[in-house]
């Protein structure tokens, strides 16, 4: 029996490879030219995509109406507050200079702070936020100067379906008074 042996050479390994892959640049070439397909997927995810985008600004602005809402809120009732000023000191002499201005000779009327904390209390238990209560959160007083942090949870202008997301927002703002200038002391 004679054994027959046959030998592939590189050369012939390459050619078949490079003849397949001209077929295949061919075939890509003339489907390339092809103008049958669909650009309904690429429009939808582009729908999809200016869809969500456009959620998300909604959201955005709505949250950032809601902040500018509470922080006038807060304006008016820290305004009240800063207005319940503590005649006992005014009249006994124990006042603050305020040297902000050029003039370091005036003074600031103290804030009687009790009372103060009281009125910013009645004045927020008295507000709501889109129909939610106000909570306060923060609140200090120091000599002339009074400081309140409230915070508010709203529902959410648009909801995602199946449940997807929050249902709230939560909207937090500081507001800060200082008590009138009581005039110069000289």
């Amino acid at each position: 029996m004679k054994s027959q042996t046959t030998s592939i050479s590189p050369t012939s390994i390459f050619s078949s490879r490079r003849s397949a892959t001209r077929s295949l640049v061919a075939k890509f070439k003339q489907n390339l030219g092809d103008e049958t397909g669909s650009l309904a997927i690429l429009v939808f995810a582009l729908f999809l995509l200016l869809l969500t985008a456009s959620l998300a600004i909604v959201d955005i602005s709505d949250n950032f109406l809601a902040k500018r809402q509470l922080v006038e809120i807060g304006e008016v009732a820290i305004t009240r507050a800063a207005h319940q000023l503590s005649l006992s000191r005014y009249y006994s002499g124990n006042i603050l200079m305020d040297t902000s201005g050029s003039d370091v000779t005036q003074f600031r009327i103290p804030i009687e702070c009790p009372a103060a904390q009281s009125g910013f209390q009645d004045e927020i238990a008295s507000s709501s936020l889109r129909g939610k209560p106000i909570a306060i959160t923060g609140w200090s007083c120091i000599g002339d100067e009074v400081t309140g942090t409230i915070t508010a949870q709203i529902p959410i202008l648009l909801q995602l379906p199946l449940g997807i997301g929050r249902n709230f927002t939560t909207i937090t703002a500081t507001v800060g008074a200082t008590s009138i200038i009581g005039g110069v002391r000289g």
